[in-house]
């Protein structure tokens, strides 16, 4: 069976690429000459190559953050952008703020944690897509528009750091476009790697002899979940003869940045999110998790920003600094903000009402503050904008039509933002 020897891992692995890549052609798109294909009208002009997203995981007080006020338990700090302070909890970010815009009155309906990160990264809320119980989130969505047409070895387009079930879901557009997820930012690819002592012959026979059993199975079970088992499968093969892993190992940065970024879990995570950035990776998430603040909401902000300040801080100035921010989109958020009262046990509850983010690069300018708060922080003075518009407007910055639609395997169409979502045109 296996007679012929002479083929190295390095090859086969080549000729299995190839395979994978036919393999992820949408069977609708293989019918269709290129210039036919309907998913061409999703893409609109943009220098934009990358999209780093961090997702504050939890309901992050923006009385406490970004937009500060009397009642807040922190002091507050000038920032960068005349006339704007903000909580000392972000006082490095706050000398580096023009970077980016503040869009201080975001707005939802959605006060419970799963609701309101479906909304965060579909543009939909759960009540409204009940007929499409397989939406793709947005990273998903980018890492589509930007990569459908690449054909060589797979390398992750979608790549979330932190926290497996916040993002990266594939939905319809299948396991291709699906997170690649990195649980330890600092040792990234530990489960990819595998056997190093085992030798490169004795690993390639092991992989012929599965293709075969695969191939004699499929043939016989042809079901839809088995193909993308076996896509997984063989993506994973073609990741492992990635000449593009050492983006992952953090010891290759130059230790002067990387001690900038900090060695915690966040600052690694940031410094990973930096250095994908540089490969022109189309979509980076970073989960930022504990900002629940239900009590103790005081000491819990205190140690998440003592990682986060500094890493955004040197996030944001080397995005700047080395240009990548012109070709780099940058966007903050959470799933909604936290009371400005504080309860008992010192804690904020959920507050859909009013929250902040934070964009700025490729096509969107720094330094802009849009929307102001009361003097608590509870509602809007003037206009406020849904989180729906806030994400169709990430797209728009990235190259995406949001008014464009998908079509599903079962060829029902699927529009990337609820119908008569409006941007937010400042920002544009």
């Amino acid at each position: 069976m296996f007679a012929d020897r002479k083929q190295s891992r390095r090859e086969f692995l080549g000729s299995l690429a190839k395979a994978v890549s036919a393999c992820f052609v949408l069977p609708a798109a293989a019918a269709l000459r290129a210039e036919e294909d309907p998913y061409d009208t999703i893409t609109l002009p943009s220098p934009v190559k990358s999209v780093i997203f961090l997702n504050m995981v939890g309901g992050m007080s923006h009385v406490d953050t970004f937009d500060p006020k009397p009642d807040s338990v922190f002091a507050h700090v000038d920032s960068a952008i005349k006339g704007v302070k903000l909580a000392e909890t972000f006082k490095q970010t706050a000398q580096v703020l023009s970077a980016v815009s503040l869009v201080r009155t975001l707005r939802s309906e959605d006060g419970a944690h799963d609701f309101a990160q479906h909304l965060v990264h579909t543009g939909y809320r759960f009540t409204e897509s009940q007929g499409f119980p397989d939406i793709p989130s947005m990273g998903s969505v980018i890492a589509y528009a930007r990569t459908r047409r690449d054909t060589g070895p797979y390398f992750p387009s979608c790549i979330i750091i932190n926290d497996r079930g916040r993002g990266g879901d594939g939905g319809f557009l299948g396991v291709k476009y699906a997170g690649f997820h990195v649980s330890n930012p600092q040792k990234a690819l530990q489960n990819l790697l595998g056997d190093s002592n085992m030798p490169a012959e004795r690993l390639t026979r092991r992989e012929k002899l599965l293709g075969i059993l695969n191939d004699s199975f499929f043939s016989r079970n042809p079901q839809a979940s088995y193909l993308a088992w076996k896509q997984m499968f063989e993506s994973a093969l073609s990741f492992m003869n990635s000449d593009k892993l050492s983006v992952f190992e953090l010891d290759k940065m130059a230790p002067a940045l990387r001690a900038k970024f900090g060695n915690s879990r966040i600052g690694s995570s940031l410094a990973l999110a930096y250095r994908l950035a540089e490969r022109e990776t189309p979509y980076i998430q970073v989960n930022v998790g504990g900002w629940d603040t239900h009590s103790n909401n005081r000491n819990k902000i205190s140690e998440i920003c003592r990682d986060l300040d500094p890493a955004l801080a040197t996030l944001l100035g080397e995005l700047k600094s080395s240009g990548l921010l012109s070709q780099t989109l940058f966007v903050l958020t959470s799933e909604f903000g936290r009371t400005p009262e504080v309860g008992g046990k010192d804690g904020r509850d959920h507050y859909p009402k009013i929250f902040t983010g934070l964009i700025g690069g490729g096509p969107v300018a720094g330094g802009m503050v849009l929307g102001e708060t009361d003097a608590k922080g509870e509602k809007a003075v003037k206009e406020s904008w849904h989180q729906k518009q806030f994400l169709a407007t990430m797209y728009r910055a990235a190259g995406i039509d949001c008014e464009a639609q998908l079509m599903t395997p079962s060829g029902r169409p699927f529009p990337l933002s609820p119908r008569e979502t409006k941007l937010i045109s400042q920002l544009l």
